[in-house]
């Protein structure tokens, strides 16, 4: 093996390189991890975003009224801040626009509606511009408050009062106030409605101011008065003497007052009510009595500030009235297909007598009314029984069985008798009219009258007597049956000397 040989000298050289050749690759790899990490976008700091898009967000603008105060903005969003802002055409006269903020500002003085144009831009760059077309409406200014009510009506002490102020006009909602003067006593003014109202204690005239404004600001007064009268006291109209009562039947009768104040009330002031009628606070006399006779008595009436009124009243009591009593006991035939009508009779009762059917039927075809007749025409023949009953107005009645027969269609009744014979002047005349048919007995009568001095029998239709004068007239002779059947025949009566 070959001897090597080292100097001092050339050992330390080479440890020199040796030691430069290390950091050499450390700083390689150094470097090399440097440049991986800086790949790593995870952890890279993220870049500035650049402005939204600019946008005016207002679509619409309020409506503004001439000579009221007006404000809004146009609103924008987007783009960088600070704005600036302008507008063509112009603004209404007396309104303003702020260039950095969008403000619409002042009093318009004039009604109408106007377009614009309103141009924004923002602070980037470049520059963002947009544009907003909007409609701007003035309107009229609003009526002016207008009180119309120029008097009011009188009021009563102790009586409700009422009475609303009108007005016309204004904005909003009205608030009314009594600016001068006073209202009368226990009367106040109603804010909200303007309605004065209350129950006014004393009596005498009040004047006073009131005023209405609206929420715009306007305001209107009108002077007013009331005049608050006294009361007028009660005052009985019910004068003497009061109906009448019957002992037994209730009784019952109201007393009238007019004027006074509040609730009425009444008493008995002097005297005595009859026995068992008694008067109640309200006024009315009632009760059922129980002696005959008049009672004299006072009655006062109060009302609710103390006034009064009195009046003196009588009653008078009667007895009980006559029983009621049916006093028909029977009743005439009837004859088929003949009218028929009879009055049913009664005593006694008090007031309207009510008749009624109360068993049994009647013939057919007849009814009775409630006055008391029993009519028609019958259709069948026979003997029908019944009860009627009558009621008065005390609730009083009375019955009676009654009957009825009908018999059959008589023959015609006819006058048989076909001339007179002559008289002679003073000297007696006797003659007997005929007739057959019908239902006897007859009812005789003439018309005209007979020559002075004769006369004609009704039952028996003989015509007798002494003529006093001359006469050569026709007569008209009528007979009647107990059906109510009636003839009459025209003859000639001469009389000479």
């Amino acid at each position: 093996m070959p001897l090597i040989y080292l100097d001092s000298r050339n050992l330390t050289r080479r440890r020199e390189r040796t030691g430069s050749l290390l950091w050499t690759l450390l700083l390689s790899f150094l470097l090399v991890c440097g440049l991986a990490a800086c790949g790593d976008v995870s952890t890279a700091p993220t870049a500035p975003k650049g402005p939204g898009a600019l946008t005016i967000t207002t679509t619409t603008l309020p409506n503004g009224t001439v000579n009221q105060p007006y404000a809004t903005t146009v609103g924008a969003s987007g783009g960088i801040t600070p704005y600036t802002w302008s507008v063509t055409p112009a603004l209404p006269a007396n309104l303003s626009f702020d260039q950095t903020t969008g403000a619409i500002t002042g009093i318009p003085a004039a009604q109408g509606t106007t377009g614009h144009t309103f141009t924004l831009q923002d602070s980037s760059s470049p520059v963002q511009t947009v544009q907003q077309s909007l409609s701007f409406t003035i309107n009229s200014a609003p009526l002016q408050p207008t009180i119309t009510t120029t008097s009011l009506p009188n009021g009563t002490v102790g009586q409700a009062y009422n009475q609303p102020v009108q007005a016309t006009g204004g904005t909003g909602a009205l608030t009314w106030s009594v600016v001068a003067g006073t209202l009368p006593q226990n009367l106040s003014l109603n804010p909200t409605t303007g309605a004065i109202s209350g129950t006014p204690t004393a009596a005498g005239p009040s004047s006073f101011t009131v005023r209405v404004a609206d929420t715009a600001g306007q305001a209107d007064t009108q002077a007013l008065s009331i005049l608050i009268n006294q009361p007028t006291p009660p005052n009985i109209t019910t004068t003497t003497p009061l109906p009448g009562g019957t002992v037994g039947q209730a009784y019952s009768q109201a007393l009238q007052a007019t004027g006074g104040t509040g609730t009425l009330v009444w008493s008995l002031f002097g005297g005595s009510l009859p026995a068992n009628l008694a008067l109640s606070s309200a006024g009315t006399i009632s009760g059922t009595p129980t002696n005959t006779g008049t009672s004299n008595f006072t009655v006062k009436v109060t009302d609710a500030l103390s006034q009064s009124d009195t009046q003196l009243l009588s009653i008078t009591i009667s007895p009980l009235p006559p029983p009621l009593t049916i006093t028909t006991t029977t009743l005439p035939g009837g004859t088929v297909g003949q009218a028929y009508s009879q009055p049913l009779q009664a005593t006694g009762g008090t007031g309207t007598l009510v008749w009624s059917l109360f068993g049994g039927s009647l013939p057919a075809n007849l009814a009775l009314s409630s006055a008391g007749t029993i009519s028609g025409t019958p259709t069948n023949t026979g003997t029908s029984n019944f009860t009627v009953k009558v009621t008065d107005a005390l609730s009083q009645s009375d019955t009676q069985p009654l009957s009825i027969t009908i018999s059959a269609a008589t023959t015609p009744l006819t006058i048989t008798t076909n001339s007179l014979p002559e008289g002679r002047r003073n000297r007696p005349y006797t003659d007997t009219l005929k007739a057959s048919g019908g239902t006897i007995p007859y009812t005789w009568s003439v018309t005209p009258a007979l020559p002075s001095g004769l006369t004609l029998a009704p039952a028996t239709g003989v015509i007798s007597g002494t003529p006093t004068a001359t006469s050569n007239i026709n007569h008209n002779f009528t007979v009647r049956d107990s059906t109510n059947q009636t003839t009459t025949k025209e003859l000639n009566l001469r009389i000479r000397n």
